[in-house]
């Protein structure tokens, strides 16, 4: 049996150096390509001669991987700054998350603080309508001193300028030395009432104003030594049970001056007014007595009451009607005048006198 075979032989370090090519390259074959300075080392990669080591492909890869590396970097770069932004947009937003918050909680104070002052409104609105009559009669003296009133010593009306500048009513109730004055108020239905005055004390001598009720029990107003000025005092009672209250006022020196007395129900002190079926203007006065209308002009008035029917001038009375008699001082007929069967007819100069007449 024969046989029969061929090796080829390379010697892969074989370098050709020439200006051409070598003709047949194999596989890995070398080739210094002497037409480029400085010269180049070629190598066939078994379909085109490419430099050894691919120095420009590494160089273009190089730049292109500088280039990737740079846009990367200034993707990192915005992706930082991206972040840094959501950050601080989070941070703001948290932040306005609390002054939402804030805002909340102060619009729900506000809300509250709103409800409850609007419920003191709705209770200021019921306390100023429940009730409002004023108990106290002929509370200022307007009427002057009348029976409404109990007093000792010395008690009289002012109405000075000073007390119309200073008292809604323009009146007050003087107290002289070592005086009193006393109102019992009757019918009070059980429950909270509230008395305010106006006060003036001339002399540093005791001086007080006192309320007694359900029976024995008393609470001051006001009790003080010293002089003052007019000054507001007001006193609240929770606790009436009993139908009567005595408002008792007292004065050791003179004088104690009392004006604007109210006592009404509720808890809320009151502006004063007259008590019901009381109407005082600087010239007509209605209480529960009667009526009277002056003319401070003239110094005439008229007097309406359950015991007279009377006019007055420089208060003296004019004329007076009593039962089925009419007294009166002067009086003047024009025109004819019958009394009985006697009848008065003026002449036509009634200078000249007049004509009697009897009746048949």
């Amino acid at each position: 049996m024969r046989a029969t075979s061929q090796f080829t032989i390379t010697n892969i370090c074989d370098v050709i150096t020439s200006d051409t090519p070598p003709d047949n390259p194999y596989f890995g074959q070398l080739w210094v390509n002497t037409t480029q300075v400085p010269p180049k080392t070629m190598v066939w990669d078994g379909s085109e001669w490419v430099e050894e080591n691919g120095l420009e492909s590494l160089r273009s890869e190089v730049s292109v991987n500088t280039d990737r590396i740079s846009d990367f970097q200034s993707t990192a770069d915005g992706l930082n700054s991206y972040v840094s932004s959501l950050t601080e947009t989070i941070q703001t937003i948290s932040d306005s998350q609390g002054v939402i918050e804030e805002n909340l909680l102060s619009s729900e104070k506000k809300l509250s603080n709103l409800s409850q002052t609007v419920d003191g409104l709705t209770l200021t609105f019921e306390e100023q309508y429940m009730g409002g009559i004023n108990y106290v009669k002929n509370s200022a003296g307007l009427n002057g001193i009348t029976d409404d009133w109990e007093y000792s010593g010395t008690v009289s009306v002012d109405s000075s300028t000073d007390t119309q500048n200073n008292t809604v009513s323009d009146s007050a109730i003087v107290l002289g030395s070592s005086s009193n004055l006393t109102q019992y108020v009757y019918s009070v239905v059980p429950g909270t009432y509230t008395i305010t005055l106006k006060a003036k004390k001339t002399s540093n001598y005791s001086g007080y104003v006192k309320v007694i009720y359900n029976g024995n029990k008393s609470e001051d107003v006001f009790n003080q030594v010293p002089s003052f000025g007019w000054t507001e005092f007001s006193l609240t009672l929770s606790d009436v049970t009993d139908p009567t209250i005595k408002l008792f006022c007292y004065s050791r020196g003179s004088s104690l001056y009392l004006s604007d007395i109210t006592l009404t129900e509720g808890a809320i002190p009151r502006k004063w007014t007259p008590a019901p079926n009381e109407i005082y203007t600087s010239e007509v006065k209605i209480d529960r007595r009667g009526i009277e209308v002056s003319n401070s002009a003239s110094s005439q008035k008229t007097v309406i009451t359950n015991t007279e029917f009377a006019g007055y001038y420089n208060d003296e009375v004019i004329f007076t009607l009593n039962k089925d008699e009419t007294l009166t001082k002067k009086t003047t007929v024009n025109g004819e005048l019958t009394v009985g069967k006697t009848k008065f007819v003026p002449l036509e100069d009634s200078s000249q006198g007049l004509n009697i007449v009897v009746l048949d």
